[in-house]
């Protein structure tokens, strides 16, 4: 699989029974803290490997920084972030590649493997399987309101965390029931990468009232206080959404996500074991809609 499917990683068959998962990002700076950046970009490095239901097992760095600008300090702060989130993963740093850059960016290039019958891909859902995610919407309207100085340290501290979380118990969870295609939630907004899962073969709907959301995102959004990605988002992908009303649901699901959670499609009948796993390892999830036959390559908010 290369970049013709736009799927979260390229995988290359070594044998009948291996195959690699290669994946790189990197972004700027999204927190005011090194280390907490550090720790949150390469949980989302290491995310889109999870989405493909492969194991993370080598990273390289991907550093752009100027010593001449920054107190290396930062640097190696960013870079202690990145090392201890690689270490949570059980994942091997091999080395990596700086540049001096006037823009602070960080990030990893990472290698996993999988069997070649058990790639997930986003694709592949069926008329009646459950659609589930496993961390809440906002995440954009958070940090758009962290530049702007309006978000207390208690909440900031609750959305750190959640973009540091690995995606490794999720993609756990997902691979013990029959996952029929998955993806992470990122910069296109959970419109844009529902609208990867269905193409135009199924339809989709979603439960409004079960979306979950970062519970300042409603007032911060109220207020206009949102990121110009999610305008983007939502011209690019608007035609492809059936809703009754144009409110704070419509708005979130166009929200750009920054490491945020998979998004899967699972069979109908493992929903108690999908819950009885995600019991055992601790990880959230909410179930917000279902795919449907009808009407093809359309997303349903109702």
């Amino acid at each position: 699989m290369g970049i013709e499917g736009f799927e979260d990683a390229g995988v290359y068959r070594i044998t009948d029974d291996l195959a690699l998962v290669q994946t790189v990002d990197f972004f700027t700076p999204i927190v005011d803290d090194p280390y907490w950046f550090g720790q949150i970009a390469a949980a989302n490095s290491l995310s889109d490997i999870y989405a493909m239901g492969a194991v993370p097992r080598t990273a390289m760095n991907i550093v752009c920084f100027s010593p001449k600008r920054f107190d290396i300090k930062i640097l190696k702060e960013i870079i202690r972030g990145g090392a201890d989130k690689i270490r949570e993963a059980g994942v091997s740093l091999l080395g990596g590649h700086s540049v001096d850059d006037a823009e602070i960016k960080y990030g990893l290039a990472v290698t996993g493997l999988v069997h070649p019958d058990k790639v997930v891909f986003n694709s592949g859902a069926l008329p009646g399987d459950l659609l589930i995610m496993t961390k809440p919407l906002g995440i954009g309207i958070l940090n758009t309101a962290i530049k702007g100085k309006l978000l207390d340290e208690a909440s900031i501290k609750k959305l750190i965390e959640v973009m540091a979380e690995l995606n490794r118990g999720a993609s756990e969870v997902m691979l013990s029931v029959r996952t029929h295609a998955a993806t992470d939630v990122t910069g296109f907004g959970l419109a844009g990468h529902l609208k990867e899962m269905i193409k135009e073969n199924v339809g989709v709907e979603v439960h409004k009232e079960r979306l979950p959301y970062f519970n300042e995102a409603p007032e911060l959004a109220a207020s206009g206080i949102v990121p110009g990605g999610l305008y983007r988002n939502r011209d690019f992908y608007r035609e492809h959404i059936m809703a009754a009303e144009e409110d704070f649901f419509y708005d979130i699901i166009f929200d750009p996500q920054t490491s945020g959670g998979l998004l899967i499609a699972i069979d109908a009948t493992d929903e108690a074991r999908f819950a009885e796993k995600a019991r055992q390892l601790s990880v959230d999830y909410w179930v917000i809609g279902k795919f449907v036959k009808e009407p093809k390559g359309k997303i349903a908010v109702i």
